[in-house]
C-alpha cells in the first residue's frame, strides 16, 4: 500500500503558493495603518473646523460693520490726527473734555482733561491755535478773579497763552479726584480757571514730549 505524500506550501516570488497540488493565489498579508496617520487625520479635521469658524466670524463682522475691521479701529482711534501735517501738535476738545498728542497722523497719547469755566470770560479756555512758550517743574500757581483765589502746587507746567486775564497752561492737578478728569463740565463752577488740567502721568508725558514751540490746538 502506497503512503500519501504530505502536501506542502511554498511562497513563490510572484505571490503564489506552490504546493504539491499546484499553484494557488496567495492571500496578501493584512497591513496595519500606522498610528501616526490617525493623528494626522485628526489634526486635518481640527484645522478645517477652526478655519471654518474663523471665516464665519470674519464674514459676520464685515457684514455688521460697513468698514473693514482694521480700518474702523484706526478711524475711531486716530480721528483727531488723521489730517494732521505737523510733527507735533496737542489737540484739546472742550466739548469732549479730552486731549490727543499727534505726530503727523499718528496718535501717540490721549487723556481726559478739565478745561476752564465757560461761564466766566476770565476762566474759559480760549479756542484757537497756540504754541508752548514756557515749561516749568515744581511750580506754584497763584492767582485770583472776581469770585475766587488759588495757590496750587503743580509738578509739570507748560504755558501756551498769555492775555489780559493771565497765562494759560497744561498742568497736573493732584488735588482733583482721578475720576474728575473728563467728567467735569466746562459749564460747571468746578471747571478750571482756564488752564488745561490733566492727570499727573499725562502731564509728565507731555512735559517730556513737547518742546518750546510745540503747536497747541484748542477746539470746541
Amino acid at each position: 500500500m502506497k503512503k500519501n505524500k504530505s502536501s506542502f506550501k511554498v511562497y513563490n516570488y510572484n505571490g503564489t503558493l506552490k504546493s504539491n497540488s499546484g499553484n494557488v493565489p496567495a492571500k496578501a498579508p493584512r497591513r496595519k495603518i500606522p498610528f501616526i496617520r490617525h493623528i494626522l487625520f485628526i489634526l486635518i479635521i481640527i484645522t478645517a473646523v477652526l478655519y471654518a469658524i474663523d471665516y464665519y466670524q470674519t464674514h459676520f463682522n464685515q457684514v455688521q460693520d460697513p468698514l473693514p475691521r482694521k480700518e474702523a479701529l484706526i478711524k475711531k482711534s486716530n480721528i483727531h490726527c488723521l489730517n494732521n501735517q505737523l510733527d507735533k501738535v496737542v489737540i484739546v476738545s472742550i466739548s469732549e473734555r479730552h486731549l490727543w498728542a499727534c505726530n503727523y497722523t499718528n496718535e501717540l497719547q490721549d487723556a481726559p482733561v478739565i478745561t476752564g469755566n465757560q461761564g466766566l470770560a476770565s476762566d474759559l479756555t480760549p479756542v484757537g491755535n497756540y504754541k508752548i512758550y514756557d515749561k516749568k517743574t515744581n511750580f506754584d500757581i497763584i492767582g485770583n478773579n472776581a469770585t475766587d483765589s488759588w495757590n496750587d502746587h503743580v509738578s509739570y507746567l507748560m504755558s501756551f497763552l498769555r492775555n489780559q486775564y493771565g497765562y494759560y497752561a497744561f498742568h497736573d492737578a493732584t488735588w482733583r479726584q482721578p475720576n474728575s478728569f473728563g467728567n467735569i463740565s466746562p459749564n460747571s463752577k468746578d471747571a478750571s480757571h482756564g488752564c488745561v488740567e490733566t492727570p499727573l502721568a499725562t502731564a509728565e508725558w507731555l512735559y517730556k514730549w513737547t518742546d518750546i514751540g510745540t503747536n497747541i490746538s484748542i477746539i470746541n
